[in-house]
């Protein structure tokens, strides 16, 4: 129960706080009376906060900076993500951070609404997602008691997006495309679907050649993988004489380290690698014509095929460069499993060298490749319409070849 005293002429309120504990509350109360109203109303809203009726920050005064300082330095600081410090940075601190914490939940979701022209949906969900931990993370040290302002938003609806691969044809043109120097590590994203951050971080101790094994069990900086769990994955064997040329020339304990012999940062460009050796390569989406004139028209245009052509503004002859075709380092991954499993290789195995969870994730990422499965089913309603060698067609439903029985109908 809440009760009140008086101290140096002025009343204060003895109450249980949102915690459960007594704090004693100065008020402006001028008579006992009054105090006495005062602690009840106020004993009966810290109720309601304690029961999670009522949503509120443990410090009234705390604001989503703080907050935010406050996970990063007992956290966030800890994960393995190169990039979500300054995402939330630039997405969240800047609208979210003088916001009070009591406040957050009816301003979270019309500010994530107002950055849809400036991000994917899949963006804004990963920005609500972070909201939701760092609350959950408050809550469960004391920092924040009611409802997480995350959860009173619906998620965004991503489009999904069938994975990007490259033919098996094509695989071998890449390769040899690639400079030296860049061939083993993408030879090995390719054979094993090993991801960036994997391949950065392989030791030599990891790589058995004899044994033709190659033990996944650590990304960039971390001494786990994304999924917290070593694994063994079988060397191919058009993938051993790849190996064994990184093995040979590098001179550290990393089987694909910088020139310098150091490990890979997490942001190293290897996308940029990957675009420039599918255009030599020509497995291009288009050409860019650019005026090669020094008179800085600046005049250019995309074409499907590569060809000549002269400046419509200047009359120089334009430069033709090849536009890769849009395929990021992680569609490499995609493309391992899309060539086992266009080869016929079991759903079961094809999870285990990607290292999934579940055959159930392997299957949903990738149920575009179903389609050859449904055109052979579909194929197999056969109609007689428009075929000329077809017998004439006869006043039945379609696909009934003879008089439905009881239908009283007869020749």
């Amino acid at each position: 129960m809440a009760s009140v005293f008086q101290r140096r002429g002025r009343w204060y309120l003895r109450v249980k706080d949102s915690t459960g504990r007594w704090k004693n509350v100065a008020c402006d109360a001028r008579t006992k009376t009054e105090a006495r109203a005062l602690a009840g109303d106020l004993a009966k809203k810290l109720e309601r906060q304690r029961l999670g009726l009522e949503p509120v920050a443990v410090k009234d005064t705390t604001d989503f900076d703080e907050l935010l300082d406050w996970w990063w330095a007992e956290y966030g600081c800890r994960l393995r993500s190169p990039t979500i410090r300054s995402f939330a940075e630039k997405h969240l601190r800047a609208t979210l951070g003088p916001v009070p914490l009591r406040e957050v939940g009816s301003k979270l979701e019309g500010i994530l609404n107002a950055k849809t022209e400036e991000l994917s949906p899949e963006s804004l969900n990963h920005l609500r997602a972070l909201v939701h931990r760092i609350f959950s993370v408050a809550a469960r040290r004391g920092r924040w008691q009611g409802t997480n302002p995350a959860t009173l938003m619906p998620r965004f609806k991503v489009p999904k997006r069938v994975p990007d691969y490259l033919k098996t044809e094509e695989v071998p043109r890449l390769l040899s495309a690639l400079d030296e120097c860049w061939r083993p590590i993408f030879a090995t994203a390719i054979f094993t679907g090993m991801r960036k951050g994997e391949l950065v971080a392989l030791r030599r101790s990891d790589v058995d050649m004899e044994a033709g094994t190659i033990t996944v069990s650590r990304s960039n900086a971390s001494d786990t993988t994304k999924g917290g769990r070593a694994a063994v994955l079988p060397v191919a064997d058009e993938l051993r004489p790849h190996l064994l040329t990184a093995l040979a020339t590098s001179s550290t304990d990393l089987v694909f380290p910088r020139p310098d012999g150091g490990q890979h940062r997490p942001d190293v460009a290897l996308q940029k690698v990957l675009r420039r050796a599918l255009g030599r390569a020509g497995i291009v989406s288009g050409y860019i014509l650019r005026c090669g004139g020094r008179c800085g028209c600046g005049y250019e245009e995309r074409r499907p095929a590569a060809g000549a052509g002269t400046c419509p503004r200047c009359g120089r002859a334009l430069r033709s460069k090849p536009v890769g075709r849009n395929l990021r380092f992680h569609d490499l991954r995609h493309t391992t499993a899309t060539l086992l499993l266009k080869a016929g290789v079991p759903l079961a195995t094809v999870q285990k060298i990607l290292r999934h969870s579940d055959p159930t994730i392997t299957a949903e990422v990738y149920g575009h490749l179903d389609l050859d499965d449904m055109r052979q089913g579909i194929n197999r309603l056969r109609f007689g319409a428009g075929n000329e060698e077809a017998a004439p067609a006869k006043p039945y439903p379609l696909g009934l070849t003879s008089v439905p029985a009881g239908s009283g109908r007869s020749e």
